[in-house]
């Protein structure tokens, strides 16, 4: 049978996401903002990453450079955050019901991608004005309030979810395939270190790991639609300048993938490693976790429930 989420693991596990996020995020805005100059710069302005960190260091901000758009940055990403984590149980839950048990068990990863990207949908949502005060922010060397304020008085309001398309292009991709691929890299692991179940190697080192490889494989899938995302959000721009841009410049969708993929690493590993460890010190029970029991006792834990 499909088990059900209790209200107070429920409030746990979106508290736990959005904090594991927000911070993540945070301390990733250098980055960021990095692979962020890369992509809003004409081609061939920087040598490379090393060249633009050099750039913004040398600047009129200096190392504050580095932390532009880190506002929107916090505040957007714990909202995301607990979507994404949160509603990922929510939509298991609700879509291995409609599958029925035996289902489950057998289709548990079409299952996991579904759930995944009807959560990053109600995500996508939540983020997308963010990302284009973020985007804004380090395209305009501003503050969060300053960049906002620009884009509201020059395009109106409804210019913060003109990202909306690139970011759902964007955003499926890289979770469903950040989920699916550190369920089953973490479940390979837990299988291959039997002896270290309990121990400080799996629960530090088996989020660190799945989350790495993860984010390596999101970073990669997702990294046109992000380009697409940062053209989308230039002033003026729209989806179809975006696209077409792209399509004339192809190189363009690979600019910024070395930082972005550093990036995701480090964003996946922190983010599952924080999510375990807030996960615990709230009290969310292995039982509050377990997707589905089935008559011969076989258990299949929920998303990131190992």
């Amino acid at each position: 049978r499909v088990c059900g989420l209790q209200p107070a693991a429920a409030a746990k596990i979106f508290l736990a996401g959005g904090l594991c996020s927000s911070v993540a995020h945070t301390l990733l805005v250098p980055l960021d903002v990095v692979k962020t100059r890369l992509q809003t710069e004409p081609p061939g302005t920087y040598s490379g990453p090393l060249d633009c960190a050099r750039s913004l260091a040398a600047s009129e901000e200096g190392a504050a450079a580095f932390l532009q758009g880190a506002g929107a940055t916090a505040f957007g990403y714990a909202l995301a955050g607990a979507c994404a984590f949160g509603l990922l149980e929510v939509f298991s839950r609700a879509i291995n019901e409609a599958a029925g048990a035996g289902n489950s068990l057998f289709f548990s990863t079409p299952l996991l991608a579904l759930a995944s990207a009807c959560a990053t949908a109600f995500c996508a949502a939540v983020v997308c004005p963010f990302e284009a005060v973020r985007i804004g922010a380090v395209r305009n060397g501003a503050s969060s309030l300053a960049a906002v304020q620009q884009i509201v008085a020059d395009e109106g309001a409804a210019a913060l979810y003109r990202g909306l398309g690139p970011i759902l292009l964007k955003e499926v991709p890289f979770v469903v395939t950040k989920f699916v691929v550190f369920d089953r890299v973490a479940a390979l692991l837990a299988a291959a270190l039997p002896d270290a179940q309990g121990g400080a190697l799996l629960s530090v080192g088996l989020p660190l790991a799945a989350g790495s490889v993860a984010g390596l494989f999101a970073a990669l899938a997702s990294q046109p639609a992000d380009t697409l995302l940062t053209l989308t959000n230039e002033e003026g721009a729209t989806l179809g300048s975006a696209t077409s841009r792209l399509a004339a410049e192809p190189r363009l969708a690979l600019q910024g993938l070395a930082p972005r993929g550093l990036f995701a690493m480090l964003l996946s590993s922190l983010q599952f490693l924080i999510y375990t460890r807030l996960r615990d010190l709230f009290g969310v029970s292995k039982a509050d976790l377990t997707l589905v029991w089935d008559a011969l006792a076989t258990i299949q834990a929920g998303p990131i429930g190992r």
